[in-house]
């Protein structure tokens, strides 16, 4: 059985200490930086009269005993039964477009060779491995080597025990001996378990998303931040891979914001307005908006009203006209609600906010649309270099909602129906939404539980998971503005709980004129010669083709290889990373379905017997 390399363990001195400060400047120049403003440390090497090691903060042990039978004793269990992460077998009869029609072609070439597979054995080597806890590190090299690792997250909340390392663990060999493999380091040294999952997240993100199966973690030792980070790790591993997007639906983000744009001057929310005084309704089509909508309607003359989604048809029904409407989503079922809408109640004089890839046939239910530029998709790649970004204005168009209403410049927020879940187990919309009026089905059945917002509990589904975290990120980042949940559902850190009899609006009656005159004053515009100027068609068709042709020439290369590892796709991997660089829109276009294309080869390949 393996052991941690401790070899180095023994060996003590400035000198050994500069070597590797000289090598973690190297790879890791802020760390660098971090550890040399250390110059009276707190913790301290402990070394007792038989050399054992440990070390000492706070009148304390970090091991208890000595450090390198600790990692000896945590590299055997951890080799023997190593924590990890594995994605479920693809379903091929939800799997559609490009990157699942790949998908189907593995699997039916599999079977027409008698390729067989065993899904419960995802095999022993890993593209990510995470330490939690570096300590000092004995543990670190043996593992990466054992598990073939090729991208090494290493988290540690205490700076110091990084510092005390550097006199016991040989860096210099670790970190060269991973260069020689082609493993790539990343450290992250913070003490919130949080931040921690965040920045795990977004590494994992930009390294590689699609060989996420398999993933590997590493405890080194027990804390309540390690603890957390870990459980926040699990939890969110898998959005990772969330919201990458596909190419067949970004070719319809492309499509509908080349027709929204060229079709006249459109009018784009970019910069921030000036703060306003009045109130903001953000209504949804969460189940609860229903004990809200006699309070809505009476406070109408007195608060700006947004309706989110299918939000809209809920207020129509009770003869409450909103002010706004935002749309996010690209769907041809989306456009067919609003035809529905549009023909069951007369809401010319409520203005769109939409996202400028929604279908123009929904566009074309209002008399007046302004657009707002996407982050990360097709449309916003080839036409948003002139305009701000609107972010984050996904997953759901709550999110949407929100982020709009602070750039119309509106400071107090109340939040009506935006639930996030229900506390009804299967019912997710209002009775007047398409959804409660049976117009459209339902959501699939709840997966998730979440802490209600007035106490209990709510269910739902994953997306509504993300969606309410990211809003929770909003409020976070928008410390002026005051928002308050009066929804009946998931709670949403920041957003103050309050029932809406509690509300107590000081302002009077809203100046509508002078609400839509300001908000003309402050959108920009997108006219039919700033449009041309941005398309460059023949520069997209050239930049595609180019990406094309690498993809294509790293194939023979894949064919020949006969590398056991887990990253035999590197190829491809290498030419995804290019796009960003290479050409934005096409990187909108293919990253997501290449992502997945690695994905689903590399979940075969290393379950094949």
């Amino acid at each position: 059985m393996p052991e941690a390399n401790t070899n180095a363990s023994a060996q003590s001195g400035q000198d050994f200490f500069d070597r590797n400060m000289t090598a973690i400047r190297s790879w890791a120049p802020n760390l660098y930086n971090r550890l040399a403003a250390i110059k009276t440390p707190h913790t301290e090497m402990i070394v007792d009269e038989g050399g054992s090691i440990d070390i000492g903060f706070r009148g304390r042990r970090l091991y208890g005993k000595d450090a390198v039978a600790v990692a000896n004793e945590q590299v055997e269990h951890f080799l023997k039964s190593p924590n990890r992460e594995f994605i479920e077998e693809p379903d091929l009869k939800v799997l559609a477009g490009v990157s699942g029609n790949f998908c189907k072609a593995v699997v039916h070439r599999m079977r027409a060779e008698g390729i067989t597979y065993d899904p419960q054995d995802g095999g022993k080597a890993c593209h990510f491995l995470l330490f939690f806890g570096i300590g000092l590190g004995l543990h670190i090299e043996t593992v990466v080597e054992e598990t073939e690792a090729r991208y090494v997250i290493l988290i540690e909340p205490h700076i110091e025990f990084i510092y005390q390392s550097l006199f016991v663990t040989d860096w210099v060999s670790l970190l060269d001996r991973g260069k020689e493999r082609g493993v790539r380091f990343a450290f992250i040294v913070d003490q919130s378990p949080s931040v921690i999952t965040g920045r795990v997240m977004q590494l994992m993100r930009s390294n590689h998303p699609g060989l996420i199966d398999g993933t590997s973690y590493f405890l080194n030792y027990r804390s309540p931040i390690l603890d957390r980070a870990i459980e926040l790790f699990r939890k969110e591993l898998f959005t990772t891979v969330a919201g990458l997007g596909y190419f067949e639906d970004e070719v319809t983000m492309a499509r509908n914001g080349t027709m929204n744009l060229s079709a006249g001057p459109a009018e784009i929310l970019s910069d921030f307005l000036p703060a306003r005084e009045e109130p903001l309704f953000i209504v949804g089509s969460g189940p609860s908006v229903e004990k809200d909508l006699d309070f809505i309607a009476e406070h109408a003359d007195r608060a700006v009203i947004m309706s989110i989604g299918s939000g809209l048809r809920g207020l129509l029904e009770r003869g409450i006209y909103p002010d706004f409407n935002v749309e996010m989503e690209n769907f041809i079922g989306n456009a067919e609600i609003t035809e529905m809408t549009a023909k069951e109640f007369d809401f010319k004089d409520v203005i769109l906010i939409g996202s400028v890839t929604v279908q123009p046939r929904m566009a074309a239910c209002y008399k007046r649309q302004i657009f707002f530029f996407r982050e990360g998709v097709s449309a916003t790649n080839l036409y948003a270099r002139p305009f701000s970004v609107v972010r984050p204005s996904g997953p759901t168009v709550a999110n949407s909602g929100l982020v709009s209403g602070i750039r119309l410049g509106f400071r107090e927020i109340y939040l009506f129906g935006v639930d996030m879940g229900s506390k009804v187990e299967g019912v997710y919309h209002s009775s007047g939404s398409v959804y409660g009026a049976g117009l459209r089905g339902e959501i699939a059945k709840p997966s998730i539980t979440f802490p209600a917002n007035f106490g209990g509990s709510a269910t739902g589904v994953y997306i509504f998971d993300w969606s309410r975290k990211v809003l929770e990120n909003t409020i976070r980042y928008f410390r002026e503005v005051r928002v308050y949940n009066c929804s009946d559902g998931a709670r949403i850190e920041g957003a103050m709980p309050k029932v809406s009899r509690a509300i107590e609006l000081k302002n009077g009656p809203v100046d509508r004129d002078r609400l839509l005159a300001d908000i003309s004053r402050g959108v920009t515009r997108c006219t039919p010669a700033l449009w041309s100027k941005l398309w460059h068609e023949g520069d997209l068709r050239k930049k595609g083709q180019a990406i094309l042709d690498r993809f294509e020439r790293a194939r023979p290369t894949l064919v020949k290889s006969s590398d056991p590892s887990v990253d035999w796709l590197q190829g491809i991997c290498d030419a995804i990373d290019t796009l960003e660089t290479d050409s934005p829109p096409n990187k909108s276009l293919l990253m997501g379905t290449m992502t997945l294309a690695v994905g689903y080869a590399s979940w075969y390949d290393r379950r094949i017997k």
